[in-house]
């Protein structure tokens, strides 16, 4: 007859003991899953108060800004007509009773413009939408994440437009259209096709990036880029509410100060 071969209880023990250690071993080395960069843990805090920098970006006269990206690529007769515009500014302004501009008809900046920062910017966000706050004026700006952008026809123009955006790995990418045409960017016109797409990003702690392309084929020779940096600040903003009643606008579009 054929034996019958038994295991000792030391040796069931240290079979046991043998299979709980290669299995740990095997859980410690086993590649872990890669984190998606698309999600919300990998995406980065822009939340903040924002100024742009460098401090001269504006160039001589922070009241006619250089346009970031050089002279827009104008199509006829829009370059004309932009000239002509400048001209008139210049002459009416060493006149001293300038052209009312947006300013001082106390109406919002509008898009790209508020970007431009010539206040400070505040950045709140969280995973439904990227809201940013310009001291002047107080204009609001809402970005809308993971949303797509509804049909043209179905948005009503808006001096900020209205925006869409998603995180690509730390940039958080937004379309704006629909933008008013009465909102000039630095003066410069636009159409009803106007695309505004942007990349924005931290490239460290306290520096933030937004890169810029207008695309406008009725209005614009080729997509107009530009990057308006900003630094962070500890600046708190203020209320900034614009009294218009104290500007007269004659019938020439003038603009002065009422003293009364």
């Amino acid at each position: 007859m054929k034996p019958i071969r038994t295991l000792s209880t030391a040796a069931l023990c240290l079979g046991v003991a043998l299979a709980a250690a290669a299995s740990s071993a095997s859980a410690a080395t086993a590649p872990k899953a890669p984190s998606d960069k698309h999600s919300a843990a990998a995406r980065p805090d822009i939340s903040g108060t924002w100024e742009r920098t460098p401090d001269d970006w504006f160039g001589e006269n922070p009241d006619d800004p250089v346009f970031p990206g050089g002279p827009m690529p104008l199509k006829a007769p829009y370059a004309e007509q932009f000239a002509a515009l400048k001209k008139k500014e210049a002459a009416a302004n060493e006149a001293g009773t300038p052209i009312a501009t947006t300013s001082s008809r106390c109406l919002p900046e509008g898009m790209p413009t508020l970007m431009a920062g010539l206040f400070p910017l505040q950045i709140i966000h969280d995973d439904k939408q990227v809201v940013v706050l310009g001291e002047y004026l107080q204009q609001v700006r809402r970005i809308i994440l993971d949303q797509p952008m509804p049909p043209l026809n179905k948005l009503n123009p808006a001096y900020q437009g209205h925006s869409r955006g998603h995180w690509e790995g730390d940039t958080l990418v937004v379309e704006t259209q629909r933008v008013r045409t009465d909102v000039a960017f630095y003066d410069a016109p636009h159409s009803e096709q106007m695309k505004i797409t942007e990349r924005i990003r931290l490239k460290g702690p306290d520096h933030l990036e937004d890169q810029v392309v207008i695309e406008d084929p009725v209005v614009l020779e080729k997509p107009y880029r530009f990057t308006f940096d900003y630094k962070r600040s500890n600046y708190a903003i203020q209320e900034y509410v614009c009294e218009n009643n104290q500007i007269v606008i004659d019938s020439e579009g003038k603009a002065s100060l009422s003293h009364e």
